[in-house]
């Protein structure tokens, strides 16, 4: 049954998934300001699991084997306002069906703007950076020739910063993972935070990046579209019509960004889903078929020949 009682979250091997678990930094990170707390949200736990997690002090990551790899790196970062993050809904379901596709899959977690942490508000893209760097670290062990991001929601926003923003020098290297190459070989972006501009963007995530007055430089540096450029890597959009929580006009916005600056995109927009609705919420809708669409852009982008579901 459902337990909002939030309990101490030490790893997330308390997870007990079918997948092993690493950190993503060698040395464990400075604390921040909230205590790392997980909370089951599932009204029926035989059923599914909505696990979120708060508090994130030292990022690691679950990582999904295929039966046969397709070479495909997949690092997922669930969503959450930034205050949270949707391990189950937007993480862990995603990477097993993408998995059966052939993908190796990496859901993340990732230490929040908001917290107190020594980089503040860009302390999630310095995970975020470090998240591609150690599985490229990895690649010949997973047998992987290309890595990129998806992110959901202000997951979706991380991702987006990640693919725009790859090269902003934020933490000095502390080891040699810190000299691979950030920069992600593809970008999906899931009914994505964007923008922060007034009228269109999510206020919890303006709030949690820059607080209640930021400045132009910080309202340009973390608007997603404002920042694309042409080394950027492609880009697979994916929104709902009737997303009440973040509009449909962020994806559009980066849409417009994109074909402005000529990077390869794909996006989208379905009538019904809402928001946060990642498989299971729309099992019934056309927007079920968002895992399929994308990996039929993934099977262009990198000439994937094999596009049936691994059993």
């Amino acid at each position: 049954m459902t337990n909002l009682t939030p309990i101490a979250l030490r790893s997330l091997t308390q997870f007990e998934q079918p997948c092993p678990v690493y950190p993503l930094w060698s040395t464990p990170q400075p604390e921040g300001n909230i205590a790392p707390t997980l909370t089951e949200r599932s009204p029926n736990t035989q059923h599914y699991h909505d696990r979120i997690v708060c508090g994130v002090h030292n990022p690691e990551c679950m990582v999904y084997h295929p039966q046969v790899s397709n070479g495909i790196g997949v690092v997922i970062f669930p969503g959450g306002g930034y205050q949270r993050i949707a391990m189950d809904n937007e993480g862990c379901e995603v990477a097993t069906l993408l998995a059966s596709k052939g993908y190796t899959v990496f859901v993340s977690t990732y230490r929040m703007p908001g917290e107190g942490h020594e980089y503040g508000a860009e302390t999630s893209l310095a995970d975020a950076q470090r998240a591609i760097r150690w599985v490229r670290h990895h690649a010949k062990q997973w047998q992987l020739t290309h890595v990129g991001v998806m992110g959901f929601s202000a997951g979706g926003h991380l991702a987006g910063q990640l693919a725009t923003r790859y090269n902003t020098e934020i933490t000095p290297p502390s080891d040699d993972i810190d000299h691979y190459d950030p920069r992600p070989d593809f970008a999906a972006l899931m009914y994505p935070v964007i923008t922060m501009a007034q009228d269109e963007t999510h206020k919890g995530s303006f709030t949690q990046l820059m607080g209640a007055a930021p400045s132009d430089e910080q309202l340009k540096t973390y608007s997603i579209e404002r920042n694309v450029h042409a080394e950027m890597p492609s880009c697979f959009l994916m929104h709902a019509s009737d997303d009440d929580v973040v509009n449909a006009e962020n994806s559009i916005l980066m849409w417009r960004a994109l074909i402005q600056h000529r990077i390869p995109v794909e996006m989208h927009l379905f009538e019904q889903g809402g928001h946060g609705f990642g498989i299971r919420k729309v099992a019934d809708l056309p927007a079920r078929q968002w895992p399929q669409l994308f990996h039929q852009w993934m099977c262009q982008q990198f000439d994937l020949s094999d596009v049936t579901d691994q059993k």
